[in-house]
């Protein structure tokens, strides 16, 4: 059966083209309204449109940053800038964004929820004049600059959280957290009511939202790392459910390092060295033979650190993410305020177990962001790595880092991470994690690393109408050896 040849085979053609080829529109006009105040969103086609998001600039401007093009899951192309260096100067407003007990402080008594999450992001922001000229980037047809808010820019939250309290200014029943929405009602026709004027504003200010990750009338919704329902609030059990679905470990070598784990969790079991002494005796045993009792005695220590792991500090200044590689799996766990309290992990697929270990390191800690971004997204996180060289790599402008790299940094622009490295016995909980990991792999994450740049073997003089006739006839033969 023939196959339907890819979105992103023409879209990457068709945004070339549509961004580059406005030599028309060669000034630099101030025509544009500033007043972006009123105007939080816009019609999502016109947001998809290039013209709405970028303008040529010809006169000098203070700053201009790297652009690197990254393709979305439904095969469209995102424009993103790489600004390190502007974000140092940039003076961030810190406006207050509410914490999860800011929000479960003002539930109670609630039991029906809707959760909504808010679609296009910071493109819905049009920015000042000033401030898009700040947001110019170079391409190999010369500068262009951004109109509205791109991704990468650490003010960005706090500006999308004040328009969008803005927006459902003087509404009742209702809670934000940058883009995530939860509703409440005491009762059904309470909640009808609070989520129908919600919906009316919604309309009324251009607000859309991502249908796929909202939820309608229920009486338990995950927000935030955590389950709200009636009964109040309780821990996600995705938080724990690396620690809860850990195998057994299978060779001497597992077994030590689950016990490196098990030890640096100490103080969440009780009476440990009691518990675990039949563990410690099988790290001496010749031949090593796992047997139901060792089992049973893994699942009462599992018990133990789960029962006893404490809340999300969501108040913390002190964050600290650490995350591990092995050769088959990636592990992390989140600390707050010096204490253990989320941990995740997940499989390699065989295609990313062939990656170099730098990538497979820097590949944990997209995972643990993503994982646990309802903890991080927001505030300054510490990331701990064992892999020292990571340390340079993050250090250095994202245009001068391979290909894959490049993905890996990208989807880690919306978090404000510093990295610092130690040495991989002073981790053991991540390092037990990633090799006593979990079977499932999380596809979201491998999506925009599948797709290469192809090699540039060498270099010839051509004019834009050139390239872009050469690109088409790429693409075109690529679709016939892929598709015929």
């Amino acid at each position: 059966m023939s196959q339907t040849a890819p979105r992103n085979l023409i879209s990457a053609l068709i945004l070339v083209n549509e961004i580059f080829d406005s030599d028309d529109e060669s000034t630099d006009s101030d025509d544009e309204s500033t007043d972006s105040e009123n105007e939080l969103y816009q019609d999502e086609e016109e947001l998809n449109e290039p013209s709405i998001l970028t303008k040529k600039v010809v006169t000098p401007t203070e700053w201009f940053n790297s652009m690197v093009m990254v393709e979305k899951k439904d095969g469209s192309i995102r424009l993103c800038i790489d600004p390190v260096d502007l974000n140092k100067s940039i003076k961030r407003p810190h406006y207050p964004i509410p914490t999860l007990d800011d929000v479960t402080s003002k539930l109670h008594g609630a039991k029906v929820f809707t959760k909504l999450d808010a679609r296009s992001g910071y493109w819905s922001i049009l920015l000042s004049d000033d401030s898009s000229y700040l947001m110019t980037f170079s391409t190999i047809y010369g500068r262009y600059r951004f109109k509205r808010m791109p991704f990468g820019i650490i003010s960005a939250q706090d500006e999308f959280q004040r328009r969008m309290e803005d927006a459902f200014e003087g509404l009742e029943g209702f809670e934000i957290i940058i883009d995530d929405m939860i509703v409440y009602g005491n009762t059904q026709e309470e909640h009808d009511e609070r989520l129908a004027a919600i919906l009316e504003r919604a309309l009324v200010k251009g607000i859309r939202f991502n249908e796929e990750k909202c939820e309608f009338s229920v009486s338990r919704v995950k927000y935030f790392g955590h389950v709200i329902g009636s009964e109040g609030m309780q821990p996600d059990p995705d938080k724990i459910r690396a620690i809860n679905n850990m195998p057994s470990p299978s060779c001497r070598e597992e077994l030590q390092t689950l016990l490196g784990m098990i030890n640096y969790l100490a103080k969440y079991i009780p009476s440990l060295s009691t518990k675990n002494k039949k563990l410690r005796d099988l790290t001496k045993a010749d031949p090593f033979i796992w047997e139901e009792e060792h089992t049973q005695i893994l699942e009462d220590l599992k018990s133990s650190i789960v029962s006893n792991t404490p809340f999300f500090n969501h108040k913390s200044n002190n964050v600290e993410l650490i995350v591990d590689a092995s050769s088959h799996g990636l592990g992390a766990h989140l600390v707050s305020e010096g204490k253990v309290t989320a941990y995740a992990s997940r499989s390699l697929s065989k295609t990313e177990q062939k990656y170099s270990q730098l990538e497979k390191e820097l590949y944990a800690i997209v995972f643990g962001c993503k994982h646990f971004h309802h903890y991080l997204y927001g505030r300054h996180v510490e990331v701990t790595t064992d892999h020292r060289p990571l340390e340079t790599v993050v250090a250095n402008p994202i245009h001068k880092a391979p290909p894959r790299v490049q993905r890996l940094m990208l989807q880690l622009q919306p978090y404000d991470l510093s990295l610092k490295f130690r040495p991989g016995s002073e981790i053991p909980v991540a390092d037990a994690l990633s090799r006593l990991h979990l079977g499932d792999a999380d596809p979201t994450l491998e999506e925009s690393l599948d797709v290469y740049v192809h090699q540039v073997m060498k270099d010839i003089s051509v004019n834009k109408y050139s390239f872009l006739r050469l690109l088409a006839v790429d693409i075109i033969r690529m679709i016939k050896i892929k598709y015929s």
